[in-house]
């Protein structure tokens, strides 16, 4: 068949780019995100924060996903994870980015305080710049 403009009708429903490779290819994102793991608590200096929790935290970000079924949709959150981790190891995403990434907890106050209570890495140049912007000085 033709359309009105004389070209021919596309029949056929494009096919997502990874196919029946799918599963394998976001089990290798999901490796290749638990490796760089401790490259990028070291390079983002978050010392205060345990390769576990954080690799506990990923694996919880990709269980949320773990009921979808449609290929386009996996495919499309696969580029979408494979990006977040590229930009992450190219520096491209500021601290809080990846503080958000890592904790899935981060909305909770009191985790928040627990783990700034372990060290105190909100300190710049010496001071206490979080405590003493709160108080006005």
């Amino acid at each position: 068949k033709n359309s009105p403009a004389g070209m021919p009708l596309i029949t056929k429903m494009a096919k997502p780019v990874m196919g029946l490779d799918l599963a394998r290819s976001v089990r290798r994102l999901y490796k290749k995100t638990m490796k760089a793991v401790p490259y990028v608590l070291e390079q983002y200096d978050f010392h205060w924060l345990t390769e576990d929790e954080c690799k506990t935290n990923i694996a919880k970000h990709f269980k949320k996903y773990k009921a979808v079924d449609n290929p386009v949709v996996i495919d499309m959150l696969r580029v979408k994870g494979e990006m977040e981790l590229d930009e992450t190891i190219r520096r491209f995403k500021t601290p809080c980015h990846i503080l958000y990434l890592l904790n899935t907890d981060i909305d909770d106050p009191q985790s928040i305080e627990e783990k700034s209570s372990r060290k105190e890495y909100m300190k710049i140049g010496g001071s206490d710049f979080m405590a003493d912007f709160l108080q006005g000085k």
